[in-house]
């Protein structure tokens, strides 16, 4: 058996929608939970499972299949709804995880979903590799062995499948308590609750003739919030910087080794893909979520910290909320000092340059730096050095050293007519996210990290 979109087994419920309640009341239930998750992106019924959620991958869509039965199911029709999901995962990879839905088990299963259970409950506390997680994973497989079943299946309930016990009739009551669980900042009255509730119901009726998008629901909840819809307008959506693979449901970038020591042995391939995949997720946000704030850990290196800023620039209408060393800074914040933070000088270097440099640094000297660009291709061209000696006390620092910076560098383009910048920045990741942040104008900017002894060409900026 196949698994598609046209076949009988995928089709039927969308022909029928009539009677589908109790998987309607499951999605209802859960709508909070899954809009909570910040790479959600939409839900759809009858597709090729009962309910399908999607989310939002680096590398493209990533699904989660549900099965929902109003019943409770005995043991053959328990392992035909575990072959059903190994044929879908064989199909496609992009299902990364499956859920079965009923009422009960029966006792011919309980036992294997109560070690299930145990095993991803306090066997999590373990290492992956632990002797002891091997010793009980093996006493899952040989038990479903002993039942009739296959190792291979066995297998695949372990590292794909979850379990879930659901009753229908109290989804509209608990769907209060959902929502506060998952959004404990909003402070809704019971008549919106009720009517975000009864707007989320028709949206889930409709849900197997097309999918609910995030953007439908968001829209829904800021249309019964009113005039408290601002207020949460302004909180920020998280993109989680991660040292290692996205875990599915984030909202996040895998930028590992762009922080590490070995980031000097990285090409200009790889930090190309990374702006690929910051561009991407910026494009979900625009189109999915309300909310244009991006929460982002300031503490990176100062390329990715700059590329960071770039990726969720102020033209394209992000904010961002930048979290450093305990302090908050938001780029909606407009504060400047009347005083300067940067010396200025420059020098004019070779006629006909087209390629210049430009060293920012605080609170120490950056000038001498542009000798430390290691391939020695930029001597003669026209640099610029902006230093200063004070440090980031405040948003009102950072926003008079970004504005005078960007400022500078925006001159120093249109007077030399220079078709690339070479960008060497010596200061606090802060203002390096902040800075890139406000450059989407400048053209083609080249970033430098500090490796071993010398700078080293990093993430090629390339602007409208």
């Amino acid at each position: 058996m196949s698994a598609s979109l046209l076949e009988r087994q995928s089709t039927g419920g969308a022909i029928a929608r009539v009677g589908f309640e109790y998987q309607d009341a499951y999605v209802l239930l859960n709508l909070p939970k899954w809009l909570a998750q910040g790479a959600f992106s939409l839900v759809v019924s009858e597709a090729v499972g009962d309910v399908e959620v999607c989310y939002f991958g680096a590398e493209g869509q990533q699904r989660v299949m549900y099965e929902a039965k109003d019943s409770s199911l005995p043991s053959t029709k328990f392992w035909a709804e575990i072959n059903r999901f190994q044929e879908v995962r064989q199909a496609s990879d992009e299902y990364r995880r499956f859920v079965l839905v009923c009422n009960g088990y029966n006792s011919e299963t309980e036992p294997l979903l109560a070690q299930i259970k145990r095993l991803r409950g306090v066997g999590s506390s373990f290492e992956p590799s632990s002797p002891l997680v091997a010793q009980d994973r093996q006493a899952v497989i040989n038990w479903v062995t002993s039942k009739g079943r296959s190792a291979a299946e066995a297998e695949f309930v372990l590292d794909f499948v979850e379990f879930e016990e659901f009753s229908a009739e109290s989804a509209d009551a608990a769907f209060g308590g959902m929502l506060g669980q998952h959004f404990p900042t909003l402070d809704l009255r019971q008549k919106q609750i009720n009517t975000f509730r009864e707007k989320c119901k028709a949206l889930v009726g409709r849900s197997s003739f097309g999918p609910i998008q995030r953007a439908d629901i968001e829209a829904a909840l800021v249309e019964v919030m009113e005039e408290d819809a601002a207020d949460w307008l302004r909180q920020p959506t998280t993109v989680q910087l991660m040292d290692g693979p996205v875990p599915l449901g984030i909202l996040g970038v895998d930028v590992g080794c762009f922080n590490g020591p070995g980031r000097g042995g990285l090409s200009a391939a790889d930090w190309e893909g990374l702006q690929g995949s910051l561009s991407g997720v910026a494009s979900f946000i625009k189109s999915s979520c309300a909310r244009r704030c991006i929460s982002l850990d300031g503490k990176q290196r100062i390329s990715l910290a700059c590329l960071l800023g770039f990726a969720f620039g102020a033209a394209p209408g992000f904010v961002l909320q930048i979290e450093h060393n305990g302090s908050v800074y938001r780029t909606d914040q407009y504060d400047k000092a009347s005083s300067r933070f940067f010396s200025t000088s420059e020098m004019t270097g070779e006629p006909g340059a087209q390629e210049g440099v430009a060293l920012i640094g605080f609170p120490t000297p950056v000038g001498s730096d542009s000798a430390a660009i290691n391939d020695g291709s930029l001597e003669g061209a026209p640099q610029l050095t902006l230093e200063g000696s004070a440090a980031i006390d405040g948003i009102v620092a950072l926003n008079t050293a970004v504005a005078e910076a960007k400022a500078a560098l925006s001159r120093f383009k249109s007077a030399h007519r220079l078709r690339k910048i070479h960008l060497v920045i010596k200061a606090p990741s802060l203002f390096a996210m902040a800075l890139g942040h406000r450059l989407n104008s400048l053209g083609h900017i080249q970033l430098y990290d500090w490796v071993d002894g010398g700078y080293r060409p990093s993430a090629l900026l390339q602007a409208g």
